[in-house]
């Protein structure tokens, strides 16, 4: 067809190279098979930085500004819980989080975009989930703005 150009098109979701990374947990063995795994993907991932700790974490959401978070789940239920509710109260409403399991047992089920199982763990299954989780999360903030604006248009005919 003359007159169409295909050049400017963005496929919808991540776009390769704008999947930002923060690696969050307290085993450096584990974390450091997950950081080469994640470093395999260079050419996909824009960047990856680590966290050890809930305050290193939440700092460095500040600095860096990653898109996708993910948690190893040997942090505990209850510092997982709280990090997890932390990292959602902030109003970054762009971050997905990915858990990332051991074993499936003790979930955590309210504020995780993604879950990952440790075992048979590969680079293309962290990008794929990666990517999952940024859907899930843009999915939840349209549900959501059109919640409210719904709200607000019934709001408005009763009062």
């Amino acid at each position: 067809m003359k007159g169409m150009s295909v050049l400017g098109f963005k496929k919808s979701g991540a776009a390769e190279n704008e999947i930002s990374v923060l690696l969050v947990g307290n085993n450096p063995i584990e974390m450091s098979t997950i950081y080469e795994s994640l470093f395999a993907l260079k050419d996909k991932i824009k960047s990856i930085e680590t966290a050890f700790s809930e305050a290193d974490t939440l700092q460095k959401i500040g600095l860096i500004k990653p898109n996708c978070l993910i948690v190893d789940d040997n942090l505990g239920l209850k510092p997982l819980k709280i990090l997890i509710d932390k990292v959602n109260s902030l109003n970054k409403s762009s971050i997905s989080i990915t858990l990332l399991k051991s074993i499936n047992k003790e979930e955590i089920t309210s504020g995780v975009q993604e879950y990952l199982l440790k075992e048979g763990i590969s680079s293309e299954k962290i990008y794929n989930s990666l990517r999952n989780a940024i859907r899930f999360k843009k999915t939840q903030q349209f549900f959501k703005i059109k919640y409210y604006s719904g709200k607000k248009k019934v709001k408005r005919v009763f009062i």
